[in-house]
């Protein structure tokens, strides 16, 4: 079994990025962006709020606050 499919047995795909490549949160709720195209994966943060925080500029909290 790959990587990818190893990560996707406990995980839920909630997005895409621009080239098609799945961004998954797994079940402790790490979030990751899996390569198709070569079958890597990366981290990209170790939760959905930190995700969100780290890349949507206009959502962060200290801007409500």
């Amino acid at each position: 079994m790959s990587p990818i499919a190893e990560i996707l047995q406990t995980s839920y795909v909630i997005s895409m990025d621009g080239s098609g490549n799945p961004i998954i949160i797994n079940d402790v709720r790490n979030d990751f962006i899996c390569y198709h195209d070569n079958g890597e994966s990366e981290l990209l943060a170790d939760s959905i709020e930190t995700l969100i925080e780290d890349h949507f500029y206009e959502w962060r909290k200290e801007d409500f606050m």
